[in-house]
C-alpha cells in the first residue's frame, strides 16, 4: 500500500517541482533597456572598455530598484538614438528610459510609464560676453548648440529667424563647444550643468547658466508592446517608490549641494 502511494505520488510532486522551475526561470527573465550615450553625466555614465559599457548614472540607479523590486535583473544595452525604437518595435528590448512621447515620431507604438523624474532645459553662454538672455527673440540669428537626434519644437521660431542648429553628440560637448566660441549659445539640462559643475569641469567655468527656461518636461520609460513585463506592473512599482521617497532618495547625490 505505501509503495503504491509512493510510486503515484512521484509523478504530482515532479509535475510541482518543473512548475515551480519554471515560475523561477520566468520571474528570472531579465530586463533589457536601451541606452544611448547621448545622455550625459550624470543620467548615464558609460566606459569604454573598448566596447561601451554602461557603470552608472541616476538612471542606472533608478533601473536598477525598479528591476529588484520586480525580481527581475536588469541589462543595460548601448544602442544609437535613432535605433531604439525598432529595437523596442521588435522587442529586442523592453526599456527606453529617460524620455518623453514627444520626442518620439509615434510614440503610440509603445506604452508609456509614470515619470520618475523631470528635465528642465536651460542655456548657457559664454562668460566672458556677460549676456542675460530673457527671452527666445534673443536667439534669433545665433549659432545654438543642441544634441543630435534631439527636437526643440520652441527653437523653430529662432530657426526660422537666421538661427543656425550645431549639434553636439552628448551634453558634455555643449560646454566645450560655448567654451571655445563655436557656438553663441547651448541648450543644456539643469542637473547635468549642476554634475559639471560639481565635479570641476573647465568648461562648466567658463560659461555661463541662463535663467531662461527653455522647457519642463517629465521623464518617463517606453515600454514595448513585446515585453512581459506590463505596464500595469511597471507603474505600481514606480508609484511605490515615488511614495515612498525611493526617487527622491536616488536622485539626492545628483543635485547640487
Amino acid at each position: 500500500m505505501n509503495k503504491t502511494i509512493t510510486t503515484h505520488m512521484r509523478y504530482p510532486l515532479y509535475a510541482l517541482s518543473c512548475l515551480l522551475a519554471l515560475a523561477g526561470s520566468v520571474q528570472a527573465t531579465p530586463l533589457t533597456v536601451g541606452v544611448t550615450e547621448n545622455d550625459a553625466a550624470p543620467s548615464l555614465v558609460f566606459l569604454r572598455t573598448p566596447q561601451l559599457q554602461l557603470t552608472g548614472g541616476l538612471w542606472k540607479d533608478l533601473l536598477d530598484e525598479v528591476g529588484r523590486r520586480l525580481g527581475r535583473e536588469v541589462r543595460y544595452l548601448p544602442l544609437a538614438r535613432k535605433r531604439l525604437g525598432s529595437y523596442l518595435q521588435s522587442g529586442d528590448i523592453d526599456l527606453a528610459c529617460n524620455s518623453n512621447p514627444a520626442w518620439w515620431d509615434e510614440p503610440r507604438l509603445f506604452y508609456w510609464s509614470l515619470p520618475l523624474g523631470e528635465q528642465i532645459e536651460r542655456f548657457v553662454t559664454p562668460a566672458h560676453t556677460r549676456q542675460h538672455i530673457t527671452d527666445l527673440s534673443q536667439l534669433n540669428g545665433m549659432r545654438i548648440g543642441t544634441i543630435i537626434g534631439y527636437h526643440y519644437p520652441r527653437l523653430d521660431d529662432a530657426f526660422a529667424n537666421g538661427a543656425r542648429r550645431i549639434d553636439q553628440q552628448q551634453g558634455n560637448l555643449q560646454l566645450r563647444a560655448v567654451a571655445t566660441n563655436v557656438v553663441d549659445i547651448a541648450v543644456i539640462d539643469e542637473l547635468s550643468y549642476a554634475w559639471w559643475q560639481k565635479h570641476s569641469s573647465a568648461e562648466a567655468r567658463q560659461v555661463t547658466l541662463q535663467p531662461l527656461v527653455l522647457s519642463r518636461q517629465p521623464l518617463s520609460c517606453a515600454l514595448s508592446r513585446r515585453s512581459s513585463l506590463t505596464l500595469d506592473s511597471l507603474n505600481q512599482v514606480i508609484s511605490a517608490m515615488d511614495k515612498q521617497g525611493t526617487i527622491k532618495a536616488i536622485y539626492r547625490p545628483y543635485l547640487p549641494k
